[in-house]
């Protein structure tokens, strides 16, 4: 369930501004068509944790239950940037899987949905001589960069790749 931040200077404008921990691009997703959303670069709250806000302006309660509807059905992820911030930097990024996904899930569906849903694919994270290996010990979710060849087993051929969803290319 996403987490929803109510902002107080908007009330009495006649328009709904909430700020939301979905990622850019997952609120993109569930609020298409109904509602504008936009990246959180300020400080209060942080754009880190709460990366997208939602803004309506012709405001009704319906349109306000159907956003609130749809936010709590979503299922959060780290924000791509951070992802993407820290692999560069540090070639490792960990989050504890209890903060984003449900306790009764298991570790295979963890990764599927990690895997599905993180930019790992993205040629500055994953290339021909950089690759990235998803594990999880734990509670802990650790997505690691690895330099040089992929190991034997890890490579995809030609057609898989071409096949392969990838997710935006700017963060």
């Amino acid at each position: 369930m996403a987490r929803i931040i109510y902002d107080l200077a908007s009330k009495g404008k006649g328009f709904y501004h909430i700020y939301t921990d979905l990622d850019f691009w997952d609120a993109r997703g569930v609020l298409k068509g109904l509602a504008k959303v936009k990246r959180n670069f300020g400080n209060s709250p942080p754009g880190d944790k709460f990366p997208s806000q939602v803004v309506v302006e012709d405001f009704s309660k319906r349109i306000k239950a159907e956003i609130e509807k749809r936010l709590k059905r979503a299922i959060p992820s780290p924000p791509r940037h951070l992802i993407v911030q820290s692999i560069i930097f540090s070639k490792k990024f960990e989050f504890d899987r209890r903060k984003y996904y449900p306790d009764r899930w298991s570790p295979d569906k963890v990764l599927f949905f990690t895997k599905k849903r993180l930019p790992i694919n993205q040629p500055v994270i994953d290339s021909a001589y950089k690759w990235v290996e998803l594990s999880i010990q734990g509670n802990t979710v650790t997505i690691q960069q690895h330099q040089g060849a992929r190991p034997e087993g890890t490579e995809t051929s030609s057609k898989k790749g071409k096949s392969k969803a990838y997710g935006p290319a700017c963060f």
